[in-house]
């Protein structure tokens, strides 16, 4: 065999194996891709159709991927450094996700916020001489969403022949709230054992009130040590955002030397680590 056949017969086998190596990547980056989709799309979906947000889960699927694309293609642009733009990518990559957190979050706390007045019409629908089921029907039909919404699904249950009981206990489900959990169980107690639901009811709203009240003057006292570690926490960034723009050669080698991706890895890890600390040590539990 010729040198030349040799060499060609080698070049062809590399040829091949980089080429079979490639579809195999590709394969399995498309099948943890898709996976990864339908998993995203399935949460995405719970999520915002516990919120009555019905919407398309692959639009917001796809949605997801543009965000992502589009701050990459910025902060490569902006800075000119693949590294900058991974980090501005994994910022659009999570943005739509805390979107919907924080919409979750507000949703509880407006469902919290009305539980109190919930509760006393409730109580006033049992002196009217109504059941249970109806004074939850009075509440669907005269409170405002979030609480409407949730406690109609509670009736819409009942009517398909699932137990006000366990109808109840769904609720308390999808609502994470411990005063729920509570009026929740003191329900399905008194319909085990017997006792007055308008008492309860209206002892319950009294003790949520006045803890609403010591959790309002909680917050109140802690919001100032939030701020300032908030403010604190984001300093580096910001002064480091007007060194780049005041002097973008400098500020390059912090985004082209090992030492200056190490350093903006501690200084990200330091921002996130003091950030939990202050969070747990501004959390009161009331």
């Amino acid at each position: 065999m010729s040198y030349l056949l040799q060499k060609t017969l080698i070049y062809c086998l590399i040829f091949a194996s980089v080429s079979f190596f490639i579809w195999a990547a590709s394969r399995l980056f498309m099948e943890g891709f898709e996976e990864y989709g339908k998993t995203y799309m399935n949460r995405a979906s719970k999520a915002l159709s516990e919120m009555y947000i019905f919407q398309d889960a692959r639009k917001i699927f796809l949605l997801n991927m543009a965000i992502t694309g589009f701050f990459f293609f910025v902060g490569l642009i902006v800075s000119r450094s693949f590294f900058v733009g991974l980090l501005f990518a994994v910022f659009g990559f999570f943005t739509p996700r805390f979107f919907i957190s924080h919409l979750r979050k507000k949703r509880f706390k407006q469902f919290e916020a009305q539980l109190v007045d919930g509760l006393l019409v409730l109580s006033n629908a049992l002196r009217s001489g109504m059941n249970l089921v109806q004074a939850i029907e009075i509440l669907e039909h005269e409170m405002e969403p979030p609480i409407s919404q949730e406690f109609g699904l509670v009736i819409r249950e009942n009517r398909l022949g699932v137990n006000i009981q366990e109808a109840l206990e769904n609720l308390a489900k999808r609502i994470p709230s411990e005063d729920l959990s509570l009026l929740v169980t003191s329900i399905n107690i008194v319909h085990g054992m017997g006792g007055n639901l308008m008492e309860i009811f209206d002892s319950m709203s009294e003790v949520i009130r006045e803890r609403n009240k010591l959790k309002g003057k909680t917050d109140a006292l802690t919001s100032q040590g939030k701020l300032q570690g908030i403010i604190v926490g984001l300093m580096p960034t910001v002064i480091g955002v007007i060194m780049y723009f005041m002097d973008p050669p400098a500020m390059q080698r912090m985004f082209t030397s090992a030492i200056g991706i190490i350093s903006i890895g501690i200084m990200f890890g330091l921002q996130i680590t003091g950030f939990f600390i202050l969070k747990k040590i501004t959390t009161i539990r009331v």
